[in-house]
């Protein structure tokens, strides 16, 4: 149970435990016991949590010690067919990777590092295979010409999109020769939700 990520969200969110329990129509001692590992989390807690912090299920259920990072992977439709993936390597087999990442801050907590997969930002410099330095920290306070990794959510499918786009306030649009990546989403923290802003990129 990673504690320490879910107290972060709640800041990020403006919730408390307390408005997490009334969520989930329990007393607020039922979040501190999943937060001290002394309750298990269950499917339909991670429903609410995720819905509450603004985050996937996917990554509430990982974080809370129930999937792996594998079995979380698979739980979130669409997340390996967006604009961006997770670096999943391990980093103790890459030496000069994780000397670059240090050198531009990324072994910090909340620093992830990203690769490019799409072509939605290509016209700005970013390449599939470049990777990307992640700050989720950043979501919350990201101005006008940053550039982001942010996801979409079909709430049919249950489904996620994970996009690199430019954050124009309240749009992200996308720097492609590409009609399909034109569309331009409003940030609505909703239906489109800013993960993280990009704060470096490198190119191997």
């Amino acid at each position: 149970m990673d504690d320490k990520w879910f107290k972060q969200r709640q800041k990020i969110a403006g919730v408390t435990a307390e408005d997490i329990a009334a969520e989930l129509g329990r007393d607020r001692s039922v979040v501190s016991r999943i937060y001290t590992g002394r309750q298990a989390m269950s499917a339909a807690q991670a429903k609410v949590f995720a819905r509450v912090l603004d985050v996937p299920l996917a990554e509430v259920m990982k974080r809370a010690g129930v999937l792996d990072e594998d079995e979380a992977r698979e739980l979130q439709p669409g997340f390996s067919d967006g604009d961006a993936v997770p670096f999943m390597s391990k980093l103790g087999s890459n030496h000069s990777m994780i000397g670059v990442i240090s050198a531009f801050g990324g072994d910090r907590p909340g620093v992830d590092t990203w690769i490019v997969k799409g072509n939605s930002m290509i016209l700005g410099g970013y390449l599939p295979g470049d990777r990307l330095l992640v700050d989720t920290h950043q979501s919350e306070t990201c101005s006008a010409g940053d550039v982001v990794i942010a996801q979409s959510y079909d709430w049919q499918s249950g489904g996620a999109t994970t996009l690199l786009r430019r954050f124009e306030p309240p749009v992200l649009v996308a720097a492609s020769p590409d009609p399909e990546d034109g569309r331009v989403l409003v940030v609505d923290r909703n239906n489109v939700l800013i993960r993280g802003k990009v704060i470096a990129s490198w190119r191997n």
